[in-house]
């Protein structure tokens, strides 16, 4: 028991510990240690798996990877080192998944838990870091134990479409809903203001007829307007943005918008070079680096900014990939989205808005959240199959609160 409930709260831990250690092409985090040192127990215990299909999955995308390589001139061990890379984190967070005896609610329940609590300690951090700087001009922003802001987003999202959806449901949650407000608030990020919208949306969406629709449509409008009047940060991304389009100027925009628009371009570019199947796996730095000059900006540390990630995953994926993995990208959020049951929507909803803010902005394989909300999303379809097949018996709600142990 003592072995299993490690096992648990230290793969969900692992999303959180999502500070750089270093830097050489990818980033490797904190929590890579927990996610090798498991994959060894689950070794031992004969419960490291992969699935036939997964595996074929895996190999279809280094064979056409090989392939693309001889047109794009992607190094081979670029693509080998990707490979390893997502066999070692998918073959852990799905044998974890699979083979941890605990329903997938139980599973979001011990992550919201500990997302409540990354939330309540990001607030106790702001307040100590702004006592420091009282004094000085130097502004802060909420992060709690992640590397910014956006980060916290990420790794918090979900559990506001956990706690959202049961205050809906029942009540009672108020508090949980408000920390994480206050937080979002302080973290004054973009991505969490769209992040809430997205959120929000999806967990009203079983109530909407196409009228209340329209009006919530029109209230999230209303929202962001008064965010882009309130918020700096926001108007700043927005407004750069805008001018960043309309005049092809990435000399003078923030780093953040820099990287959104020079990305876009190098993987539009490079899609329309190589459309089909795009330059391979790994591949996308090399085709960045071709197109620095064209970029126009003079700060090294901006311009390189995202170069290995492309600053979206969709844009790394088209790159790479090419229309055919682009395809398959948006083809599998779409057919797991379509679930019914409360159980089922309930954690569609709160992931879904997840893929699309993190998909949508950090273009990182080998981050841990991507694996575990991936294999999460992913089960909730094949269960939500099963209840079909069996003749459709409604599964129970998710619990956002969750016990003293996970078993």
């Amino acid at each position: 028991m003592l072995l299993h409930n490690y096992l648990v709260y230290s793969t969900v831990l692992s999303l959180f510990l999502s500070t750089p250690w270093f830097h050489k092409g990818v980033d490797v985090f904190y929590g890579y240690p927990i996610v090798v040192a498991n994959s060894a127990i689950l070794l031992v215990m004969n419960r490291l798996l992969i699935h036939r299909n997964h595996a074929m999955l895996v190999g279809a995308v280094m064979l056409i990877s090989l392939i693309a390589a001889a047109s794009s001139g992607t190094p081979v061990f670029a693509i080998v080192q990707q490979i390893i890379g997502i066999l070692v984190f998918s073959c852990y967070y799905f044998s974890m998944l699979t083979t941890a005896g605990i329903s997938l609610p139980r599973w979001m329940a011990v992550y919201t838990r500990a997302a409540l609590l990354v939330a309540v300690w990001g607030i106790i951090d702001f307040a100590g870091r702004s006592l420091h700087l009282l004094s000085q001009t130097v502004q802060t922003r909420l992060h709690s134990i992640l590397p910014e802001p956006s980060f916290f987003v990420y790794l918090t999202l979900p559990a506001i479409g956990i706690y959202l959806s049961a205050q809906l449901r029942k009540g009672g949650y108020g508090l949980e809903l408000a920390i994480f407000l206050v937080c979002y608030i302080l973290a004054d990020s973009s991505l969490g203001w769209v992040g809430l919208f997205l959120v929000g949306f999806f967990a009203f969406l079983p109530r909407l007829n196409l009228w209340r629709m329209f009006g919530l449509v029109l209230l999230g409008i209303g929202a962001l307007a008064a965010v882009f009047v309130l918020s700096a940060n926001f108007r700043l991304r927005v407004v750069d943005t805008a001018l960043g389009i309309a005049f092809w100027d990435l000399q003078h925009l923030n780093a953040s918008t820099f990287a959104v628009l020079a990305n876009a371009y190098v993987a539009v570019m490079t899609v329309i070079k190589h459309p089909l199947i795009g330059v391979g796996i790994g591949g996308y730095q090399y085709q960045y680096l071709q197109y620095v000059p064209v970029l126009k900006n003079d700060d090294p540390d901006i311009v390189m900014l995202n170069m290995y990630d492309a600053a979206s995953l969709f844009f790394r994926t088209a790159a790479e990939l090419g229309v055919l993995g682009f395809g398959c990208l948006v083809g599998f959020l779409i057919v797991c989205s379509r679930v019914k049951g409360p159980r089922h929507l309930e954690i569609r909803n709160a992931l879904l808005p997840f893929f699309l803010l993190r998909m949508g902005r950090y273009g990182a394989y080998f981050s841990m959240d991507l694996y575990l909300f991936v294999g999460l999303y992913f089960l909730n379809y094949m269960h939500y199959r099963a209840d079909v097949r069996s003749g459709y018996a409604p599964a129970p709600f998710v619990a956002p609160l969750a016990k003293s142990t996970p078993s």
